[in-house]
């Protein structure tokens, strides 16, 4: 799942151009081998034993042979909850085109097979569309993905989950996902927990208890290079209020949005900001009860500001915090990876001289916004900048101009009352 950056904030109403330099990436391992499954053409897609020796012409070995199966059934299957309570059948899934996860498993089985590699279609839970972080479920085997033999070491793998996935109201969203082939066994028990516990390849094995108890880290963890820093729990229970720690480079953005009851609450309720150990998220809980942490990332290089759903925390409140809320933040505050230390409560008292202090990466200067007028803070070292400001009543702004820039971004935005 995807969601927006919040969105940058100027002085006047022209667009930010916040994208930096682009990450540099090497090149993909299997942009030949992709390529060409890719490129199958009509005739050779009619029989398994047709299509995997199409597939595996130039395949240089076992692994580009495993790929070009991969690649080619998670792009050209259909995923069809209407076929769940069907005993899939390769052939027919070929012809077909649709499937569920059976059908997907036994398809890449089939043309593996085909193309002279070991492989054995793998059942279990896995923690997919519709599991909710924390939850434990008694289903132990509702999904099938498959194993396959790589040079002598077994390997795993879905295509099902490779095609796309089910957004929360039940849409298929197709995009393709390398990071389920050939997942590491560590990763891959995140959310994939086998019926015979050897297909875990781990030594030892989990056990189910600690699998539902990890939180579930998805893809974009993966790909945006995230760490846990603090708990790999998946459910958190705690008084009003909690936080986490995610670990990141400097080149990503990470935010996090609180839910409950399936539904997203303000954004004032989530506050993110990079401090020494990597990206804290503070979560204020408005009242006691059960609520959904969802993390995102992106890189900052981004152009359109979506981000991706990296993981996310279970938390059970025991009081609630009474209306408290931080400030709002702005894409710039991400991007430019600011920090604030005070006031981090989001309601100010109108009125009234409020201590201000910050540290704002690469400012030529730091306002804030109130009652029409601006007030400058003062640089009190490279990086940080800091005053008193007697603000008056309503919206309490933060802007920030940066080196090579004319315009103000803006941060942060405060309430006073």
């Amino acid at each position: 799942m995807c969601r927006r950056l919040p969105r940058v904030l100027l002085l006047t109403a022209a667009a930010l151009a916040t994208a930096l330099a682009a990450l540099a990436r090497g090149d993909d391992e299997f942009a030949a081998i992709d390529a060409h499954a890719l490129a199958a053409p009509p005739s050779a897609t009619r029989t398994i034993p047709s299509l995997a020796a199409y597939l595996v012409r130039p395949a240089r070995d076992d692994r580009e042979r495993a790929r070009a199966i991969f690649r080619w059934i998670a792009s050209n299957i259909a995923y069809d909850p209407a076929l769940r309570n069907e005993v899939p059948n390769a052939a027919t899934v070929l012809k077909r085109r649709s499937a569920v996860c059976s059908g997907y498993s036994v398809l890449f089985k089939a043309l593996a097979e085909a193309a002279g590699l070991e492989a054995e279609v793998i059942t279990g839970h896995s923690r997919g569309a519709g599991y909710q972080a924390g939850r434990r479920v008694d289903a132990s085997s509702e999904h099938a993905w498959n194993a396959v033999r790589i040079r002598g070491s077994w390997g795993l793998l879905d295509c099902t989950w490779a095609a796309g996935w089910m957004d929360d109201s039940g849409r298929l969203v197709r995009r393709f996902t390398d990071h389920y082939f050939l997942t590491p066994p560590e990763v891959f028990v995140d959310d994939h927990f086998p019926e015979d516990s050897h297909w875990q390849l781990l030594a030892p094995p989990i056990s189910r208890e600690e699998y539902f108890r990890r939180v579930q880290r998805r893809p974009p963890f993966f790909e945006h290079r995230l760490q846990l820093a603090s708990t790999n729990s998946a459910r958190i229970v705690t008084d009003s209020s909690a936080s986490v720690i995610i670990a990141a480079p400097q080149e990503t953005i990470v935010t996090a949005c609180l839910f409950r009851n399936g539904r997203e609450l303000d954004s004032r309720y989530a506050f993110t900001q990079r401090e020494s150990k990597g990206f804290v998220i503070r979560a204020l809980l408005p009242e006691k009860g059960d609520y959904l942490l969802r993390i995102y990332a992106a890189e900052k290089s981004l152009p359109d500001g979506e981000l991706d759903w990296a993981l996310a925390y279970a938390i059970k409140a025991t009081a609630g915090t009474r209306g408290r809320q931080f400030p709002k933040t702005y894409g710039a505050f991400l991007v430019h990876n600011c920090h604030v230390e005070t006031p981090l409560a989001g309601v100010l008292p109108a009125h009234a001289s409020v201590s201000f202090s910050m540290a704002v990466p690469g400012a030529q200067d730091v306002v804030v916004m109130s009652d029409g007028a601006a007030r400058r803070l003062a640089r009190a070292s490279s990086n940080r900048f800091a005053g008193a400001v007697r603000v008056g009543e309503g919206a309490v702004t933060v802007l920030a101009r940066f080196s090579g820039g004319r315009r103000y971004e803006g941060l942060l935005r405060y309430v006073a009352r």
